[in-house]
């Protein structure tokens, strides 16, 4: 089972539920699987201790997942599935800001001043609002640190990273800029670094130092003339 999100393909690996009610059970064993997680890490997740969280037999378990790995890098596609929604909105929101400009007056400099303030504005927004939900990048840090381990697990997390990456990349090709997949790359390293920064209490959601490494980061992105007449060479 796979589900299309753009360029990249997030795959499911366990046993496919056909029926609405079996649906939901899965659906129940992959998010009690996620809670097991923010209190007792991926070592926590055991065919039982899952039964007994999502609040179904044993034999549940094991129907849809015939062994951990696949409950494991199932929860985490799971989990990717909900925090995609968070990158289209700041995607939509971008494409927005860039759309009411023309390609001339984002060539200028005081609209490309408007489209730094307000993509800073944006990425601040979502860098707040992941931050502020801690299970959720606890859960996200324990997928990537066990895909360290998890061979299976590290196509996932690699799929994941393409997905998002792409939403990304889309934007910097409306702006036509020389390398868009680069551009991608850093903004969604520094999301997470930042996000991280914050989890760990290294800076606050406030701090100005915050605001000044995503303007800094967009400023070096956009370069000071926009392409007007090359939007043959996407």
């Amino acid at each position: 089972m796979s589900v299309d999100n753009g360029k990249s393909e997030l795959v499911y690996h366990g046993r496919r539920a056909q029926r609405a009610d079996s649906r939901q059970r899965r659906k129940a064993i992959l998010e009690a699987t996620l809670r097991l997680i923010v209190r007792e890490g991926i070592r926590g997740i055991r065919h039982r201790a899952v039964a007994r969280e999502a609040s179904v037999p044993l034999a549940a378990t094991t129907y849809y997942f015939k062994d951990l790995s696949d409950l494991i890098s199932d929860a985490f596609t799971y989990f990717v599935e909900q925090g995609l929604e968070h990158t289209r909105q700041l995607q939509e929101d971008s494409f927005a800001v860039a759309r009411r400009l023309t390609p001339e007056e984002r060539a200028t400099g005081t609209g490309r001043k408007l489209l730094i303030q307000q993509l800073t504005r944006f990425i601040l927004t979502h860098i707040r609002a992941q931050a502020g939900n801690r299970d959720y990048r606890l859960i996200e840090l324990a997928f990537r640190n066990e895909a360290l381990r998890n061979e299976q697990l590290t196509r996932v997390i690699r799929m994941a990273n393409s997905a998002n990456e792409s939403l990304i990349q889309e934007f910097f090709e409306l702006l036509e800029l020389a390398d868009p997949p680069a551009a991608a790359q850093i903004v969604h390293g520094t999301i997470l670094n930042l996000e991280y920064q914050i989890l760990s209490g290294a800076i606050t959601h406030d701090s100005p130092l915050l605001e000044r490494s995503v303007t800094m980061m967009i400023r070096g992105l956009i370069p000071a003339t926009l392409p007007v007449t090359e939007a043959a060479r996407a």
